[in-house]
């Protein structure tokens, strides 16, 4: 009796521990959770440069070392894309010439300092919508209460500014985030294009409250949205999205749609000059230093591209099935017209209007990793990213469901992992039972996908 007495009294003081713990956290200064972020990234850092050196288990990316090696051509004078396997952009192998001269880890600090970014984006961005519906709300009270004129429009707003904490939880989900704190500390750089990602919605969404120099602000993102498409091909799926998050008219017909595409406003027109722009000045330097085999690597290859080893994909097992046949015309349509017909779906419902425009990008980057035929962890950071914008429209999610949710995603995820690592590390057949996982992963990303749209 007086051993359960004391259990309680030590689980009642760990629990208020963990309380206090908590509110301190939430009542640090944003920058502090910055801060405190990065030191975690730079411990897991450390900490894979150990377990690389004593584990069986690597846990660098192996793209880390691919692009490390085109980092090491690049210095010797030659094409990054000589190494083999190396189907980046050659920013990435710049920005790793670091590893060559000073320490190999130097390049996943790099990424760190963006994946810190991300977080910082994300938070200005939920932020100024915040203001943004705080002032609309004020004039609003301004315009039914006639007196409302003898209050001071500035006072006004600061006694009913609104509270940080959806924006620091918003940007807290993807700091302290398992997922994306692993990734971009084993060494991938899709933190990279994250960043111009979320930039590009930011610079839209803040244009709108601009009078002057709004044109420029689009234009801007314009730039942001071809340099993201020039580091990684998947963004050019927001790019409808983008231009008709723009239009001045609602779209309610589909003659209306094509009347929109052939007939652009100025602002679409501004944001398409920019997008070019900003993809085809990085491009064409570049194809200037390496040639076609730079276009090959970096841009058709992903066109043709086949992993016949385990990954997450749907038709993974019908890639290692026929590694040595090729697909037919019907099989490859049968691949891309159903995630065609969704980005155009998801497109028109969610992109044209600006408070919808980050799920719409979440939506769409989700279909476009759980439909693609390659499909890997790294790639789960493409809609983590814009994830924590969307918080604001899941409202009526309850907690229990969004923790429900989650774990699915994360037990469909569990059991392909277990085949894969007995077939990488034990080199048993497992082979039909990945692929097996992978329909499972499938109709759980799709079931979860349904539940966030409705």
């Amino acid at each position: 009796m007086v051993l359960l007495t004391y259990m309680k009294k030590c689980a009642a003081r760990t629990t208020n521990q963990l309380n206090r713990t908590c509110v301190y956290l939430m009542n640090c200064r944003f920058r502090t959770h910055l801060l405190i972020a990065f030191i975690i990234r730079l411990a897991l850092i450390y900490y894979g440069y150990i377990q690389d050196k004593r584990s069986e288990v690597p846990y660098t990316d192996i793209d880390y070392k691919v692009v490390t090696d085109g980092a090491r051509y690049v210095l010797d004078g030659n094409s990054p894309f000589d190494r083999h396997t190396y189907r980046y952009s050659p920013i990435l192998a710049y920005l790793q010439m670091l590893n060559i001269w000073i320490h190999m880890a130097c390049g996943k600090v790099i990424y760190a300092i963006f994946d810190i970014t991300v977080s910082f984006l994300i938070y200005k961005i939920i932020r100024a919508e915040q203001l943004r519906q705080s002032r609309k709300g004020i004039q609003t009270i301004k315009c039914q209460n006639k007196e409302m004129h003898l209050v001071n429009s500035c006072d006004c707003f600061k006694q009913n500014k609104p509270s940080t904490f959806l924006a620091r939880a918003s940007a807290y989900f993807w700091l302290y985030n398992p997922l994306t704190l692993v990734i971009s500390t084993r060494g991938n750089g899709d933190s990279i294009s994250s960043v111009f990602v979320i930039l590009t919605i930011y610079l839209l969404s803040r244009s709108q409250d601009l009078k002057r120099g709004r044109n420029w602000m689009i234009f801007a993102a314009g730039l942001c949205h071809g340099f993201s498409i020039h580091l990684r091909l998947y963004p050019i799926v927001f790019s409808l999205a983008y231009y008709l998050s723009l239009s001045e008219k609602l779209i309610n017909s589909t003659g209306e749609f094509f009347r929109q595409i052939i007939l652009p406003s100025s602002k679409q027109l501004t944001l398409i000059f920019g997008t070019i722009l900003g993809f085809s000045v990085v491009s064409v330097i570049f194809y200037h230093l390496y040639g076609w085999q730079y276009i090959y690597e970096a841009y058709l290859y992903h066109f043709v591209r086949k992993d016949v080893r385990h990954n997450f994909s749907l038709y993974f097992l019908m890639q290692y099935l026929g590694s040595n046949v090729h697909f037919s015309i019907i099989e490859k349509l049968t691949i891309i017209i159903p995630q065609l017909c969704l980005i155009l779906y998801l497109s028109i419902s969610f992109g044209q209007f600006l408070k919808t425009l980050p799920f719409c990008i979440f939506s769409l980057s989700f279909i476009i990793v759980t439909f693609n035929s390659v499909v890997t962890s790294q790639y789960f950071v493409w809609y983590m990213a814009a994830l924590p914008l969307c918080l604001k429209n899941f409202k009526k999610l309850s907690l229990l469901k969004a923790i429900l949710y989650f774990s699915l995603w994360l037990l469909g995820q569990g059991m392909w992992l277990l085949p894969a690592y007995l077939l990488e590390f034990k080199t048993y057949n497992t082979f039909y039972w990945i692929g097996a996982q992978s329909a499972v992963f499938f109709l759980v990303n799709s079931f979860i996908l349904i539940r966030l749209i409705e």
